[in-house]
């Protein structure tokens, strides 16, 4: 009768272990890091990255993006805004697309953005 025995070698020495280990917490640590980056990124303008969700957004900002919603089909139409809270300060044309800086009340709050209108919309957050 034939008897198997298993038998178990070293893998390696104790140092390839500790360096696998470190870089794998090095890998984990840039990606934290990475991650922190990027959210405090999205965190500045979350609705001029497109980004009006928790975390990045908080209550005034998705309210902020739904008053936007709403006045993106007036803008693309260039049509006058007939709304308290918003306010049309500049409207400008260039390279085939239309510039307005709207000063919008926001849950208390004054903010101005900047809206340009082409084949695409998009925002950014402007000093009033």
């Amino acid at each position: 009768m034939k008897r198997w025995v298993l038998v178990l070698t070293e893998r390696g020495s104790d140092r390839e272990g500790k360096r696998r280990r470190i870089a794998a917490l090095l890998v984990v640590l840039g990606g934290l890091i990475g991650s922190w980056g990027v959210g405090s990124v999205l965190a500045s303008d979350p609705i001029g990255y497109g980004v009006p969700i928790w975390p990045f957004a908080d209550t005034a900002d998705r309210a902020e993006n739904a008053l936007l919603t709403q006045i993106v089909p007036a803008v693309r139409s260039n049509l006058p805004i007939d709304r308290e809270d918003v306010q049309v300060l500049r409207r400008t044309t260039a390279y085939g697309s239309a510039f307005w800086t709207l000063k919008l009340e926001v849950d208390g709050e004054t903010r101005c953005r900047e809206v340009a209108v082409g084949l695409n919309v998009s925002s950014r957050r402007v000093e009033c």
